[in-house]
């Protein structure tokens, strides 16, 4: 037992390490993050497409705006958050758009029932 090398003690490990990984990798908690994590991604590419043309709309607003002498890269820095919703100017919120959509609601509700989940233990 003493004998041994490196190498030798982790072939005897191995197959417990990977037997851990494997169960650890195929635990509820683990799949339920990537797949929250894949929810939020769909969220995001749905809104992405619904926010994008009205996002451009207001772009070129700004650029053909008479009173304006923005570039157009000026006008995108100033709308490249358009649509994520955030504090005005005057103190108030403007809620993120299309936050309505069934891809964004699934992802809620699931993210909801795991934090409600994780205070329960």
């Amino acid at each position: 037992m003493g004998s041994e090398t490196g190498n030798e003690k982790m072939t005897k490990t191995s197959p417990y390490l990977i037997a851990l990984l494997v169960l650890a990798a195929n635990s509820p908690a683990f799949c339920e993050e990537a797949s929250l994590e894949e929810m939020k991604q769909r969220c995001q590419q749905a809104r992405e497409i619904k926010i994008a043309p009205l996002r451009e709309a207001a772009i070129e607003e700004c650029v053909s705006s008479r009173r304006s002498s923005r570039t157009h890269e000026d006008c995108e820095r100033i709308h490249r958050a358009f649509g994520e919703g955030g504090g005005t100017a005057t103190g108030g919120f403007r809620s993120r758009m299309f936050n309505d959509l069934p891809e964004c609601v699934e992802y809620f509700e699931a993210q909801h029932r795991q934090e409600t989940d994780r205070s329960r233990r």
